[in-house]
């Protein structure tokens, strides 16, 4: 008898690398590796495909319509991946065979949730499990299936639990029952619409197809349509349901979308998108209280009066759960001068004062936390000679009292918060991460620097907000920690 024919192993064919060029020589080490882990799990499809290192997480988010907790995916022959200062504090190694599995198995006909399994599994394992445990009834599989592609947070965290427990032959998680309360909370607050608030997604940031509600829009440009209540979009689409009153426009570069919605409806949304929907309920009140002194003097920032779906306002990517709005509901009064509401994602420990950044405002700075675990604790950057040039061209000399500043050589003092401005604008936002830092020039013309936090560093930090909430901390102390008495009203 003849023994049978051994499958030879195929070759390892590079990818396109896109973006961050510092991370391409590590991910792409990682990707031959996670090739070769997994080549039981089914054959690789033949032609290029492409990897995408995302210099900045709302890119990445906006690209994929990713939750905060997903470390990258597949659009297309094209995987997308969060910015290396991300990945490498996570297991690049599982997140790379979890995903070049689901492109070995793209073609085999499975239904979502048990391709989603077979992925979880080749995590930690090089072959298929063997045999599979048996599957579930057809009612159940469609709840997986539902909640994998578009269930809410609390949906997807059960339809995790639940594979996992069954690729172990574990006790399984029951369904997480349907919460009327929500349907009420946003059914009373969408016929309120008492001083609405609009935010708009530019065309630039919204491309591909697009569906709503099931219905497939044809990119006719000029073409706009208009909706009212719970606004659905396709899976791909970078923003997540919606209601209240929508209209979507096609324009040449893509599609606009406008979203108005109640002051409350706004807050929730923004809340959640900035701390995610699971961040610690204290926290979520605390930013509520302080987005709600933001809107009163910040609350038109964009022309119409209109507000962005980004960090320059707040970052939005889809209406707020029912738990979201309820913290809303209960966030605590905050006697604090509109002016200097602000919030950043991460103080680093290190937080500064509106007078430190702006030049103008109350001089003393509030409080913030070492974090454990936050990557923006601290941080490096260079910058090359041409880039410091180019940023000498941008930003004009010269500094308000209390301002910092940092001179480039022999020119300036320039003031951090324009040179910050000015180097995201031109290289990306995670090219000078935040405001507390230190420059040291170089004989060759380029610029190191050692730096603390991630944005302006004014304001309630939310890496502290999340870390005190967790430690039991209110609302009430987590917002007259980051906010001195000088900062309120008069």
């Amino acid at each position: 008898m003849m023994p049978p024919l051994a499958i030879p192993a195929q070759a390892f064919t590079p990818p396109i690398l896109e973006g961050d060029p510092a991370a391409q020589a590590a991910v792409e080490a990682a990707l031959k590796a996670a090739f070769a882990a997994t080549e039981a799990q089914g054959r690789w499809p033949s032609g290029p495909w492409q990897v995408l290192v995302h210099a900045e997480p709302s890119t990445f988010e906006r690209a994929t319509g990713a939750p905060p907790g997903r470390s990258a995916m597949w659009v297309g022959d094209r995987l997308h991946v969060r910015p290396w200062e991300q990945l490498r504090r996570r297991d690049l190694g599982a997140i790379l065979r979890h995903e070049l599995t689901h492109r070995r198995l793209a073609q085999a006909g499975l239904r979502r949730w048990k391709e989603e399994a077979r992925c979880l599994w080749a995590e930690t394992h090089h072959r298929p499990p063997q045999p599979l445990p048996p599957s579930p009834g057809a009612a159940l599989q469609d709840r997986l299936d539902r909640a994998l592609a578009g269930g809410t947070t609390r949906e997807q965290a059960w339809a995790y639990r639940w594979l996992r427990g069954w690729l172990r032959r574990e006790p399984l998680p029951e369904p997480p029952a349907v919460r009327k309360a929500e349907t009420e909370v946003w059914t009373k607050e969408a016929a309120l619409l008492e001083d609405p608030v609009t935010v708009v997604w530019p065309a630039e940031r919204l491309r591909g197809p697009l569906s709503v509600n099931g219905q497939r829009l044809s990119h006719r440009v000029g073409k706009t349509w208009r909706f009212q209540g719970r606004v659905r979009f396709n899976e791909s689409f970078p923003i997540g349901a919606l209601r209240g009153r929508v209209r979507v426009r096609a324009e040449a570069k893509g599609w606009q979308v406008s979203w108005t919605a109640s002051r409350a409806a706004w807050t929730a949304a923004a809340v959640e998108g900035e701390l995610g929907p699971e961040a610690p309920f204290e926290a979520r009140r605390a930013l509520a209280a302080l987005l709600g002194r933001w809107l009163e003097g910040h609350g038109r920032q964009h022309p119409g009066g209109t507000l962005c779906p980004l960090t320059h306002c707040a970052v939005v990517r889809g209406s707020a759960s029912a738990d979201t709005a309820r913290s809303v509901a209960q966030a605590p009064p905050l006697d604090l001068d509109a002016r200097w509401a602000f919030f950043t994602g991460s103080a680093g420990n290190r937080p500064l004062s509106p007078r430190q950044v702006w030049g103008r405002g109350p001089s003393e700075a509030g409080a913030a936390a070492e974090v454990s675990g936050d990557p923006w604790a601290r941080w490096e950057r260079s910058l090359g000679a041409a880039q410091v040039a180019a940023l000498k061209r941008d930003v004009r000399p010269g500094l308000a009292p209390g301002q910092l500043g940092m001179r480039l050589g022999d020119s300036g003092p320039y003031a951090v918060e324009a040179l910050r401005l000015a180097a995201g604008r031109r290289f990306g936002w995670t090219a000078w991460p935040s405001n507390a830092c230190e420059g040291e020039m170089r004989a060759d013309g380029s610029l190191r620097l050692r730096g603390r936090g991630w944005g302006h560093n004014v304001g309630l930090c939310l890496a502290t907000a999340r870390f005190r909430a967790a430690g039991g901390a209110t609302a009430e102390q987590i917002l007259a920690e980051a906010f001195p008495v000088s900062w309120r009203t008069e």
